[in-house]
């Protein structure tokens, strides 16, 4: 029972971002040139659901929060690595997944590509040869606001839908050939 519920829930978040179109390439081509925003907005409005989904649990008790070491220039050169493999690729690692299970074929090789990393830095890390640099500890946005992790993330979710408004509205205005204020 604990694998039935993530994995319904995996399969409903891959039909939305399938519906969406955020396994499309020209889809996340057009998001990553800022020509349509569509898919940003949805993972936006997703994150905003889900840290206040994930810490009304985590304030009844019902999951815990696990971070792991924050390190600074491993993490720099980790988001390198994934930016340069998104942008050569044209997914990310869920995007790539969910349109190789749409029979996208270019799919496949960013999915091998993302397996093929991991096995490198898997072997990378046990033989001690990975970037050292000062663990700063595990840090969150909840370690620098005064509030309850709940009251963060709702403000957080807030401000999110908030920048979505004002995305929204510009998009408007831009496509009616008005100023942007």
């Amino acid at each position: 029972m604990n694998y039935l519920l993530p994995i319904i829930f995996g399969i409903g978040f891959g039909y939305i971002m399938s519906r969406v179109g955020a396994f499309e390439y020209a889809n996340i081509l057009n998001a990553l040139r800022l020509k349509d925003l569509q898919i940003p907005k949805f993972m936006l409005f997703t994150v905003a659901v889900s840290a206040v989904g994930f810490f009304s649990l985590h304030a009844l008790g019902l999951v815990s929060l696990n971070l792991i070491a924050t390190n600074l220039g491993a993490d720099l050169l980790g988001g390198l690595i994934f930016g340069v493999g998104f942008a050569l690729a044209g997914y990310c690692p869920g995007t790539s997944i969910g349109a190789w299970g749409e029979g996208k074929r270019d799919a496949q090789y960013a999915v091998f590509g993302g397996v093929f990393g991991v096995l490198v830095y898997t072997i990378l890390r046990e033989f001690g040869l990975v970037l050292r640099t000062p663990d700063l500890g595990e840090i969150s946005l909840i370690d620098f606001i005064p509030l309850s992790p709940l009251a963060v993330a709702v403000l957080f979710s807030v401000i999110l839908v908030g920048f979505l408004y004002a995305v929204d509205y510009w998009e408007e205005r831009k496509n009616k050939g008005g100023d942007l204020l």
